[in-house]
């Protein structure tokens, strides 16, 4: 009889764990079509909440699913980011992945993506929350706190990630004597160029520096990096991603000039 009773669990954990792969591939296969029916910068929301849903389903069948923890935390920024459009549902879908990622990153400590995609989320919480606000309740020490970790990790994870995070909350969280003294532009510009370094032709990466100098008054090298910007084309696999840099470009460099 007890024979029987393990064939049994063996047979339902086996049918359980295939079932989270199952909802994980077609969660990856709905979010690899993420930007489908877009127009211009205007995406459907379709394919990413059919993504959310079914990585929620491969979790919820198996809670040790770390790929599913990774695609999910980057299906909620993205929806932030790019599909929804009023604030309210912006700051929902990054208070989703800001409450995802403080479990998922006990549970995966080791996980660059995971980390990766809980300070994104995190980050634009604190942003929707307001950059003062969020700065003297100490989150964007919690930011830096994360930041330092994935750097510390791998710098060069995701084309310079941790550089251009580190540079970019130097350059674009206040100094609030007693309260927030750490932000430095020296170390804004350090970081911002050594994301450039490991990749060059990252719209991103070259967009925040671009942004930065603007921020400094050094115009002409930035209007350089925003021509660059405009004129590159975008990823087949992030377009939306990418021709959001582009747009922001256009806007900067209209402003600059102008």
């Amino acid at each position: 009889m007890r024979i029987v009773f393990f064939f049994i669990a063996f047979l339902v954990c086996g049918f359980n764990s295939i079932k989270a792969q199952t909802d994980l591939q077609k969660g990856i296969d709905f979010f690899d079509k993420r930007a489908e029916n877009h127009e211009d910068l205007k995406v459907d929301s379709t394919n990413i909440n059919k993504a959310i849903a079914y990585f929620n389903k491969a979790l919820q069948v198996k809670a040790d699913n770390e790929r599913a923890y990774d695609y999910l935390l980057l299906s909620y920024y993205y929806k932030g980011a790019f599909v929804v459009r009023t604030k309210a549902d912006q700051k929902l879908a990054y208070l989703k992945g800001k409450q995802l990622g403080e479990e998922a990153i006990k549970k995966y400590p080791k996980n660059k993506a995971i980390l990766l995609w809980y300070i994104a989320n995190f980050s634009k919480y604190g942003e929707a929350n307001g950059i003062v606000s969020s700065a003297k309740d100490g989150l964007a020490d919690k930011v830096k706190m994360y930041a330092e970790r994935l750097f510390a990790m791998d710098s060069t994870f995701a084309d310079g990630a941790p550089h251009k995070l580190l540079g970019v909350i130097n350059y674009k969280v206040p100094h609030i004597p007693l309260f927030i003294t750490w932000p430095s532009k020296k170390v804004a510009e350090y970081h911002l160029k050594k994301a450039l370094a490991v990749n060059p032709k990252s719209i991103s990466n070259l967009y925040f520096y671009a942004e930065f100098l603007t921020e400094m008054k050094r115009n002409a090298e930035a209007k350089l990096l925003l021509n660059r910007v405009i004129n590159s084309k975008p990823r087949l696999d992030a377009i939306i991603e990418d021709l959001y840099d582009i747009n922001q470009a256009k806007k900067l460099l209209e402003k600059i000039e102008n």
